[in-house]
């Protein structure tokens, strides 16, 4: 675990490695999306794979996927180059900035979740991190990352705001936001 991780979190609320799994119906949500900006014909990155919520949906719509997980036999991310062209993920949010910054380095397109507090700090608007900002997508619950991966794609209601992050390295213009509903998946309450 890297310094300064999980400043603001007690260690009995930490998971390990910061790995907290990506609701599969966070994939469906916004499966369109992902149709219209990713190419069948390029391979995907999913440098944060874990137990393959998202790869594995990405692999059903019929994507080539390159996996990987710094806890599942792979590499760090941050520490070695991919030569891929399109990145889809959820990062560690405590590297997120750091995730965003390589990628746009090494791709095209990427597409992350990320929380909507990341708007509100000036440094990102300083350093760049929302030029090529295409998109936003918005969940219309708190999903609770804490959740366990399930079949059926529910999730424990959170107290974060999170989104799908689009950035596509060919545009510059202000970024559309959308509001995309997965309530019907919003099921299982607090934890």
């Amino acid at each position: 675990m890297r310094k300064g991780a999980f400043a603001s979190k007690k260690a009995r609320d930490r998971s390990e490695g910061d790995f907290y799994p990506t609701p599969k119906s966070l994939v469906w949500a916004v499966q369109d999306t992902i149709f219209r900006e990713f190419s069948r014909s390029k391979p995907i990155l999913e440098p944060c794979c874990g137990e393959g919520a998202i790869s594995n949906e990405l692999k059903l719509y019929g994507y080539t996927v390159q996996e990987n997980d710094l806890f599942h036999g792979g590499v760090d991310y941050l520490k070695k180059p991919f030569n891929v062209p399109h990145m889809i993920t959820n990062p560690p949010f405590s590297l997120w900035d750091e995730f965003v910054e390589k990628a746009k380095q090494e791709c095209k397109k990427i597409m992350l979740i990320g929380r909507l507090n990341f708007f509100g700090t000036a440094s990102r608007l300083r350093n760049g991190m929302w030029s090529h900002l295409k998109e936003v997508h918005i969940f219309n619950r708190y999903v609770d990352y804490r959740t366990p991966m399930r079949e059926d794609g529910f999730f424990h209601i959170g107290a974060m705001a999170t989104a799908w992050f689009l950035w596509d390295t060919a545009f510059d213009g202000a970024p559309a936001m959308y509001f995309v509903d997965v309530q019907e998946y919003a099921r299982l309450g607090n934890k």
